[in-house]
């Protein structure tokens, strides 16, 4: 009989629906964005106690073998973004019901797209919402800038993909690893661009904020992001997109004329700073993201009368809870080397923390490095020795390292622990059917089946026993059950 690896996650529906509890952890508490690639649900996570968007591609286009390959690259690039303030945090990739899953932050205030079509923006008067409208470009450019210092290049810039809290604060969100081969300098087609993102559109860009080398499918780098920021930030003043589309803003800059009811003037200085943003040849336009937010600044005191009072943020220090979340997203995407080598990281940051050895463990076995693998799941055990998922893993692998008494030890201390994991006694199943102990197995079998009686696996594996014991008839009705619930 097979070691069970087999998670409780693989049980999940591929589809949530608002009100489902996932795996008794997740309760669904809305859908707060969907398309023809992919749905976004807003979760509560009861360990952590706080609210959590969850993004899926849909599985129809997940079981396309390109929708897959661009889901992972997506999840990939959320995975290993290190954390800023102004960029939305991905906290840890998931693959559940057979789907990998974003889990990113929940941020209350909507969209900057939304900000500006309720007019939310430009509440308080035209001066208060005048240092609102800067306070957010300077924030948005800054993360824009901590995007681009971490070699991505993000092609979907636009209001809509700026969130905002209730106090204001701005946060860039939605990126594709695609993005980042981009700027490491592959050339790829106009076609190849189309298809970059399942999470934003299914072209990857908006042709209202597209620069123009991305509208030609030209070599992209961090300046078609200025592009697109410059247009985000022109609407601000305009209310609504008003130019047909990305490539013709510099035109459209030239006919504003202000004089939009409710929203302020756009600055002379500003007006400037857009132009420089719109040059046509990529070279012309300012530097970096940080140079447009030390314009903005300027702008800002000359505006409002007084300094930008917000200090530019730096990278937040990396803690093991974070690098733990990333080397599971990493394992569940299949990049089990980086994974264990971050893993590595947060035992060096703290060699007292069993869940990251635990985590550790699991690289290894998956990798078939077994014998390490105990060691990692042993001292996990030694500096928490209530887990009952570290016996239950130590177990699986001392089964593949043919010590099945050691084996069945460690599966019995997980069922002291947990006496509620169906897969637990599946494996103890297993252990004792190598051991020849048949009644016992049967016992155990049984016990897995009252706990998920939907396990296909649990039935096969019943039915052969009961052959075993020669109780042949009732071997015949679990492989039937088996049958009919493997289709």
């Amino acid at each position: 009989m097979k070691n069970k690896w087999k998670r409780k996650e693989d049980s999940a529906p591929s589809v949530w629906k608002t009100g489902d509890c996932i795996l008794g952890e997740y309760d669904v508490t809305g859908i707060v964005g969907e398309g023809g690639m992919g749905i976004i649900y807003k979760i509560y996570h009861r360990t952590w106690r706080r609210d959590l968007v969850v993004k899926s591609p849909k599985p129809e286009i997940f079981a396309r073998e390109d929708g897959k390959e661009n889901f992972i690259r997506e999840a990939e690039t959320w995975a290993n973004l290190r954390e800023h303030p102004h960029l939305v945090r991905c906290y840890l990739v998931s693959i559940i019901g057979g789907i990998p899953r974003i889990f990113a932050d929940y941020i209350e205030g909507g969209s900057l797209a939304e900000w500006i079509r309720q007019r939310r923006l430009y509440q308080g008067g035209p001066e208060r919402a005048l240092e609102r409208m800067l306070d957010i470009a300077i924030q948005f450019a800054w993360g824009l800038h901590a995007a681009h210092e971490q070699g991505l290049v993000h092609q979907d810039v636009k209001p809509a993909n700026v969130l905002l809290t209730s106090e204001g604060i701005a946060k860039v969100t939605d990126f594709g690893l695609a993005r980042a081969r981009v700027i490491a300098g592959q050339q790829q087609s106009g076609q190849e661009l189309v298809q970059q993102s399942i999470l934003i559109s299914s072209r990857g860009m908006t042709p209202a904020y597209c620069s123009p080398e991305q509208a030609t499918g030209q070599k992209l780098g961090r300046k078609t992001d200025i592009w697109s920021w410059g247009l985000s930030v022109f609407q601000m003043f305009t209310g609504e997109v008003t130019w047909r589309s990305g490539v013709t803003a510099r035109e459209a800059l030239a006919r504003y004329k202000g004089m939009h009811p409710g929203i302020p003037e756009m600055p002379a200085e500003l007006r400037n700073l857009l132009n420089r943003c719109f040059e046509l040849h990529p070279e012309k336009r300012p530097a970096t993201m940080l140079e447009v937010a030390m314009k903005l600044q300027a702008i800002y005191a000359h505006c409002v009368g007084h300094l930008y009072a917000r200090d530019m943020p730096k990278f937040a220090e990396i803690r093991v809870n974070t690098l733990i979340n990333r080397g599971c997203s990493l394992a569940e995407l299949g990049r089990l080397e980086e994974a264990l080598l971050t893993f590595e990281q947060a035992i060096y940051l703290d060699f007292n923390d069993a869940t990251a050895y635990y985590y550790a463990g699991h690289a290894l076995r998956d990798l078939e490095r077994f014998k390490e693998a105990l060691l990692a799941y042993e001292q996990a055990i030694r500096l928490d020795p209530n887990d009952p998922r570290a016996y239950f893993s130590k177990g699986g692998v001392l089964e593949r390292l043919g010590r099945a008494e050691e084996a069945l030890l460690a599966y019995e201390q997980a069922i002291r622990l947990d006496p509620n994991d169906p897969r637990v006694y599946y494996n103890k199943g297993g252990v004792l059917g190598q051991l020849g102990k048949a009644e016992e197995a049967l016992l155990a079998l049984e016990q897995a089946i009252r706990l998920d009686p939907n396990d296909a696996d649990a039935y096969y594996y019943k039915g052969s026993v009961l052959r075993q014991l020669g109780r042949f008839k009732e071997a015949e009705q679990a492989e039937q059950k088996r049958r009919e619930l493997s289709h």
